[in-house]
């Protein structure tokens, strides 16, 4: 009896230490306090070693839920904690050979991303409008009158790109209540930003002469739309695995303008 007393003692004083350095989704939850002892030891012996693997705080908190809920569940008929997920060490190797989403699944995608995705899109879709007008009405075409040339090509691009930036910085809140997702804003601003980017193109198309703004074969813009528009859904698909080349070639980039700088700054 002394020694079982012992035993309890000693489980209660190892629970209350690692109530302090567990994760606050484990112990702040109301349902963590109805379990025993042993059970919240268990429990604590888990979030320690899931915290180990660098499972995220959203997912441990998932799991704690549904766990703590069939403890409890099971505390009734005296089933315990090993007798239903075996070790926390074996409970922790089930737990991580699970397949869960990332927390970044939700966030959102860097301005840059949307910048050059939104660019490709709409700017592969008015190039290849302006070779099906080169196409079906010839050198008189409106698009040649208005000399829709390569530094016209060039603004439409960047400037779509900037327009759907904006736009996905006013997008409806779906979670909000009714009346206050905000559609009245992204319909104001995706008009405005659309507008925008109309007028820019034409006074570009306007203002560049066709010395230097000179515009091509209808085919040569069919090849141009079709080629960007086909790399944004390439870049979409990498999108997945973190655009790893641009990312590397971000980060080149990066070093081989530090490294010049570190050369101007030893010859100084």
């Amino acid at each position: 009896m002394t020694e079982e007393i012992k035993q309890t003692e000693q489980v209660e004083t190892e629970a209350e230490v690692a109530v302090e350095e567990a994760s606050a989704s484990l112990t702040e939850s109301e349902i963590f306090g109805r379990l025993t002892k042993r059970n919240q030891q268990y429990m604590l012996t888990l979030d320690r070693n899931l915290a180990a693997a660098n499972l995220t705080e959203s997912i441990r908190q998932q799991i704690y839920q549904e766990m703590c809920e069939t403890l409890e569940e099971g505390q009734q008929t005296g089933q315990t904690a090993r007798q239903l997920y075996g070790t926390p060490t074996e409970c922790t190797a089930v737990i991580l050979e699970q397949q869960f989403p990332s927390d970044d699944e939700g966030e959102r995608s860097a301005d840059w991303k949307i910048a050059l995705d939104g660019g490709l899109l709409l700017g592969s879709v008015f190039t290849l409008i302006t070779g099906f007008s080169l196409m079906r009405q010839g050198e008189h075409s409106e698009a040649t009158i208005n000399n829709m040339g390569l530094i016209t090509l060039i603004v439409n691009y960047l400037v779509a790109g900037i327009a759907m930036l904006i736009v996905s910085k006013v997008l409806p809140d779906m979670d909000a209540p009714k009346g206050k997702r905000g559609y009245f804003k992204y319909f104001s601003v995706s008009s405005l930003a659309m507008l925008g980017w109309i007028v820019a193109v034409s006074i570009s198309s306007v203002i560049f002469p066709t010395a230097i703004n000179p515009v091509f074969p209808y085919d040569i813009y069919f090849i141009i739309g079709g080629l960007t528009f086909l790399l944004r859904f390439y870049l979409k698909a990498v999108e997945y695995q973190g655009w790893p080349f641009l990312t590397k070639l971000k980060d080149r980039f990066s070093r081989k303008l530090s490294r010049f700088f570190s050369m101007q700054d030893l010859g100084d």
